[in-house]
Protein backbone atom coordinates (compact mmCIF):
# COMPACT_ATOMS: atom_id res chain seq x y z
CA UNK A 1 0.00 0.00 0.00
CA UNK A 2 1.32 3.42 -0.95
CA UNK A 3 0.92 6.50 1.21
CA UNK A 4 -0.35 9.31 -1.01
CA UNK A 5 -0.12 12.24 1.34
CA UNK A 6 1.97 14.96 -0.26
CA UNK A 7 4.68 16.15 2.11
CA UNK A 8 4.88 19.84 2.94
CA UNK A 9 6.84 22.19 0.70
CA UNK A 10 9.77 22.38 3.13
CA UNK A 11 9.78 18.65 4.06
CA UNK A 12 13.16 17.11 4.81
CA UNK A 13 14.22 13.48 4.48
CA UNK A 14 14.09 11.51 7.72
CA UNK A 15 17.43 10.07 8.84
CA UNK A 16 15.95 7.08 10.75
CA UNK A 17 12.86 6.15 8.75
CA UNK A 18 10.21 3.66 9.78
CA UNK A 19 8.07 1.98 7.12
CA UNK A 20 5.76 4.99 6.80
CA UNK A 21 8.67 7.44 6.80
CA UNK A 22 10.42 5.45 4.05
CA UNK A 23 7.36 6.02 1.87
CA UNK A 24 7.40 9.71 2.81
CA UNK A 25 11.11 9.92 1.93
CA UNK A 26 10.34 8.29 -1.42
CA UNK A 27 7.62 10.89 -2.05
CA UNK A 28 9.98 13.74 -1.15
CA UNK A 29 12.64 12.40 -3.54
CA UNK A 30 10.08 11.95 -6.32
CA UNK A 31 8.76 15.48 -5.87
CA UNK A 32 12.33 16.81 -5.97
CA UNK A 33 13.07 14.86 -9.15
CA UNK A 34 9.75 15.35 -11.00
CA UNK A 35 8.28 18.50 -9.51
CA UNK A 36 5.10 18.64 -7.45
CA UNK A 37 2.63 18.90 -10.35
CA UNK A 38 4.13 15.91 -12.21
CA UNK A 39 4.29 13.90 -8.96
CA UNK A 40 0.57 14.53 -8.44
CA UNK A 41 -0.17 13.18 -11.93
CA UNK A 42 2.10 10.14 -11.80
CA UNK A 43 1.30 9.06 -8.26
CA UNK A 44 -2.47 9.12 -8.76
CA UNK A 45 -2.92 11.72 -6.04
CA UNK A 46 -4.94 13.99 -8.33
CA UNK A 47 -7.45 11.20 -8.99
CA UNK A 48 -7.72 10.47 -5.30
CA UNK A 49 -8.39 14.14 -4.54
CA UNK A 50 -11.12 14.27 -7.21
CA UNK A 51 -12.80 11.15 -5.77
CA UNK A 52 -12.68 12.63 -2.26
CA UNK A 53 -14.24 15.86 -3.59
CA UNK A 54 -17.00 13.89 -5.32
CA UNK A 55 -17.80 11.95 -2.14
CA UNK A 56 -17.85 15.20 -0.14
CA UNK A 57 -20.27 16.79 -2.64
CA UNK A 58 -22.46 13.67 -2.60
CA UNK A 59 -22.69 13.59 1.19
CA UNK A 60 -23.23 17.34 1.44
CA UNK A 61 -25.99 17.55 -1.16
CA UNK A 62 -27.67 14.14 -0.91
CA UNK A 63 -27.06 13.26 2.74
CA UNK A 64 -24.97 11.00 4.93
CA UNK A 65 -27.26 7.99 5.11
CA UNK A 66 -29.44 5.84 2.91
CA UNK A 67 -33.20 6.16 3.06
CA UNK A 68 -34.03 2.82 1.47
CA UNK A 69 -34.04 -0.31 3.58
CA UNK A 70 -33.52 -2.94 0.90
CA UNK A 71 -30.35 -3.45 -1.11
CA UNK A 72 -32.25 -3.06 -4.39
CA UNK A 73 -33.76 0.20 -3.17
CA UNK A 74 -30.35 1.45 -2.04
CA UNK A 75 -28.90 0.72 -5.48
CA UNK A 76 -31.64 2.74 -7.15
CA UNK A 77 -31.18 5.53 -4.59
CA UNK A 78 -27.45 5.77 -5.29
CA UNK A 79 -27.99 5.70 -9.07
CA UNK A 80 -30.53 8.52 -8.84
CA UNK A 81 -28.34 10.55 -6.50
CA UNK A 82 -25.31 10.14 -8.80
CA UNK A 83 -27.39 11.11 -11.82
CA UNK A 84 -28.59 14.25 -10.03
CA UNK A 85 -25.06 15.11 -8.90
CA UNK A 86 -23.62 14.57 -12.39
CA UNK A 87 -26.33 16.75 -13.96
CA UNK A 88 -25.70 19.53 -11.45
CA UNK A 89 -21.96 19.27 -12.06
CA UNK A 90 -22.38 19.52 -15.82
CA UNK A 91 -24.64 22.54 -15.51
CA UNK A 92 -22.56 24.39 -12.94
CA UNK A 93 -18.92 23.72 -13.76
CA UNK A 94 -17.06 26.67 -15.25
CA UNK A 95 -14.69 26.31 -18.18
CA UNK A 96 -11.22 26.72 -16.74
CA UNK A 97 -7.84 26.94 -18.41
CA UNK A 98 -4.40 26.68 -16.92
CA UNK A 99 -2.26 29.78 -17.40
CA UNK A 100 1.43 29.21 -17.97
Amino acid sequence: MRVLIPPGRNAQLSSMPSTALRERNRNIRSIGRLGRREWHKRSGYSKRAMVEDAIYRYKTMIGQGMRSRTLAGQRVEVQLACSILNTMTLLGMPDSYRLE
